[in-house]
């Protein structure tokens, strides 16, 4: 009996052995995973939602990544914890980190609510900052210090000494029982209860007076993103992945958030938040958790500008990935991406034989811009990129197509070319210009000579443009750039259509004093990578390339190529020297009068329109206007005036930077232009003030043309901003008054236009 029980005890201790032999190498591959925190800024809620989804789901368990989320206690302060490493990550309600008018040495991660629901409730009789002085404000000391609540409250001179501020209670029953005049609240949340109260109120958001920060924004310490970049950029993508599932499942998002995490809110309190939540996101405008430097920068001008910030305070290199770059840790792709670059081997590349200084093929080897470009990408790149030789850019197309190759160097996105190809972001944004003979005038509107012949490569993105917007345009393939010059030349063709810098970089060389560039297009070219379809991962290590080259770097490579294309390479030989001399010293006259002639074109041009909205400037208006007011005194031709003022533009300049206000005013000009007469003069007369001069045009008809423009502009959508209106003022010209007192009583019905509500016209009758 023993020895069976001895038997048995061998046989389990065998079995045992085995199976911990088999099993021990699959326990030993389960790395465990890292640490790491996360200070949140306050308590559970759906505010931290997307951070809440990527732990519930195992999105940072799939990164390796474990990660604690401290909920906030009474006593914490995130910026400490992350700065002296007590936490790795930290939230904050504004991207910029201020202590005793000194910034913080933060860095950036990602930013998730792109406009602060930090706003001021106030009871019903107050309707602005200016109403605030001599009332009792209720906020926290960081709130009413260093937030856009701050700068609002400086700029409109509410102060402790002529307001009473009082420690926030976190209760609202202060404001409701009348404790408190105003009180600091987050839209996501306190406006709930005081909605299900039925509580009047007024909002006094700061965005509405140009003073715009973010919040939920993620940040952490030097020591952290330099010593651990790759950790730091899985928790980024993993909180990324978090929110993107948070808010396409916010029913299952606040079901976790209530039954795991904190009941501190009603499940229909929740909804609420989650609701504001995603408009405080702006994703018809940004990525979820994309960072926004601009709006960083504006904030400090605005702080020191106020006093809050010192004179000598600069954010440095305070965004994640400039930090890596400065420090030479900006390239680095994922596991996933290093995975398939191992298997992928070598990438082939197509490129444009034939488009200089950007890129062509010369024995056998890709030149240009583009090509130094990849030059710098092949030093972080794993595996190598294998050119692919054409003879055209339609024969790269076409084997793009059949996956012959897998990238293209330099191409524009196009919904014909997306059927096959991924893009990334551009890297190179150029003009359009037409180029003609030296003899043309200058072509203010491609709709203009539309039904000329206007050559294009065989292609080419722009045809493609042009064709969609303009109906029964003669636009003619060509098969390169010198083909397309060359047979303008020759009057085959009116003009020929391509970039500003590879048409003038082929005039200057080969086409000097017989063609010029008379015409800028409205559209533009915008050149990125493009990476074949089938394989999205090419994109996204193309992306990281891209995102990681320095406005530094672009510079150089393209200041080389515009001096090396002012250089003529011929290889005389002596007969050809001296025939070259005799040629020069024969048609140097008719050489001198030619360029002079279109210099001077050239400089009419310029001296009559604006720069940055190609319509005439103020000096040509006031000349339409004189001209037109003659007309009238002497024949007693009618004619009209429309003056026109982008709405609230200076809120437009103030949220979303003053490039994006300059590209309005450009994409507004087009707007303007495409829906006058052709008769019409339309200038720029202020800063977002235009001018209609309307010839032979009574009040009526006037009026009736400025009601279309404004609809017309009512109903585009402008990149970015969204919706814009204008508002009018309409006036004639009249015998008996003076062009200066026509100007004043059409600008005076401007003014009445926006006083009466502004997006409508007011005419002087």
């Amino acid at each position: 009996m023993n020895f069976l029980r001895i038997q048995k005890n061998i046989v389990c201790a065998t079995c045992l052995l085995i199976m911990f032999i088999f099993f021990s190498p699959m326990i030993g591959s389960a790395l465990p995973l890292e640490k790491v925190s996360l200070q949140l800024e306050w308590k559970y809620q759906f505010e931290y939602a997307g951070f809440i989804m990527a732990r519930e789901k195992g999105f940072y368990s799939d990164v390796g990544l474990d990660v604690e989320l401290r909920e906030y206690e009474t006593g914490d302060d995130p910026v400490e914890n992350v700065l002296s490493q007590k936490a790795n990550y930290g939230i904050h309600n504004s991207s910029v980190v201020i202590n005793n008018g000194k910034l913080e040495p933060i860095i950036l991660l990602a930013t998730y609510f792109q406009q602060s629901p930090l706003v001021i409730v106030a009871s019903k009789e107050i309707d602005s900052p200016n109403d605030l002085i001599g009332k009792t404000i209720m906020g926290t000391s960081n709130e009413l210090k260093y937030s856009s609540l701050a700068l609002m409250l400086n700029h409109f001179f509410v102060n402790r000494k002529n307001t009473v501020f009082k420690d926030h209670t976190f209760d609202m029953n202060d404001f409701i029982q009348h404790k408190v005049d105003a009180v600091t609240v987050f839209r996501t949340n306190q406006l709930y209860e005081l909605n299900r109260q039925h509580i009047e109120y007024n909002i006094i958001d700061p965005a509405d007076y140009g003073f715009v920060m973010s919040a939920v924004n993620v940040f952490t310490s030097y020591s952290e993103a330099l010593n651990h970049p790759d950790r730091t950029q899985k928790f980024i993508d993993a909180s990324n992945r978090g929110w993107n599932y948070a808010l396409s499942h916010p029913d299952e998002t606040i079901s976790v958030i209530f039954d795991k995490y904190s009941k501190r809110k009603s499940l229909e309190a929740l909804q609420f938040e989650a609701k504001v939540t995603r408009e405080m996101m702006l994703l018809d405008f940004f990525e979820i958790g994309a960072t926004n430097k601009d709006l960083s920068l504006r904030a400090v001008d605005q702080l020191q500008y106020s006093g809050l910030l010192q004179q000598d305070q600069e954010l440095g290199d305070f965004m994640f990935e400039e930090a890596l770059r400065k420090f030479g840790l900006g390239v680095k792709f994922t596991d996933k991406q290093k995975l398939y670059l191992q298997e992928k081997k070598e990438i082939t590349m197509c490129v444009d034989p034939d488009w200089m200084p950007f890129e062509s093929i010369h024995d056998g080897k890709h030149i240009g811009i583009a090509a130094d470009v990849f030059a710098t990408f092949e030093k972080h790149l794993p595996v190598p990129v294998r050119l692919v030789e054409t003879q055209s850019w339609q024969e790269s197309i076409a084997k793009a197509e059949k996956r012959e190759c897998d990238i293209f160097s330099l191409a524009s996105s196009t919904p014909e070319r997306e059927k096959f190809m991924d893009f990334t972001s551009a890297y190179i944004d150029l003009p359009i210009v037409m180029a003609t003979k030296t003899d043309t005038f200058f072509i203010s509107n491609i709709d203009e000579v539309k039904d000329k012949k206007l050559g294009i490569v065989k292609g080419y993105a722009i045809a493609e443009t042009l064709r969609a917007k303009f109906d029964s345009i003669n636009i003619i393939d060509v098969d390169s750039i010198s083909d397309g010059l060359r047979r303008v030349e020759s009057g085959e063709l009116f003009g020929y259509i391509d970039n500003l810098m590879v048409i003038a970089n082929s005039i200057q060389k080969d086409f000097t004093g017989v063609l010029k560039v008379s015409s800028r297009l409205d559209e533009g070219v915008k050149l990125a990578i493009g990476t074949r379809s089938d394989q999205p991962q090419l994109r996204d290590v193309f992306e990281v390339l891209v995102s990681n080259i320095s406005e530094v770097e672009l510079q150089a490579i393209f200041n080389k190529w515009v001096s090396i294309k002012q250089e003529v390479a011929f290889d005389y030989s002596l007969l050809w020297k001296i025939l070259a001399v005799l040629f020069v010293l024969t048609v140097a006259f008719f050489y001198h009068y030619s360029k002079l002639r279109m210099l001077n074109s050239e400089l009419e041009t310029l001296s009559v329109t604006d720069k940055l909205t190609g319509l005439y400037n103020r000096v040509k208006t006031d000349e339409m206007l004189l001209l037109n007011k003659a007309s009238l005194d002497r024949y007693g031709v009618e004619s009209s005036i429309i003056l026109m003022d982008i709405d609230l533009f200076k809120t437009i300049n103030d949220t979303y930077g003053h490039m994006v206000g300059d590209s309005v005013l450009v994409e507004l000009a087009h707007v303007i232009k495409q829906n006058v007469r052709i008769t019409d003069c339309v200038g720029r007369w202020g800063g977002e003030e235009f001018l209609i001069v309307c010839p032979n045009t009574g009040i009526t008809s006037a009026k009736s043309l400025a009601d279309k423009v404004l609809q017309k502009v009512r109903n585009h959508s402008f990149p970015i901003v969204g919706k814009i209106t204008l508002s009018a003022g309409v006036g004639a010209f009249s015998k008996e008054e003076s062009l200066q007192s026509t100007l004043r009583n059409v600008d005076k019905s401007l003014y009445n236009s926006k006083e009466n509500g502004r997006d409508q016209l007011q005419s002087v009758e």
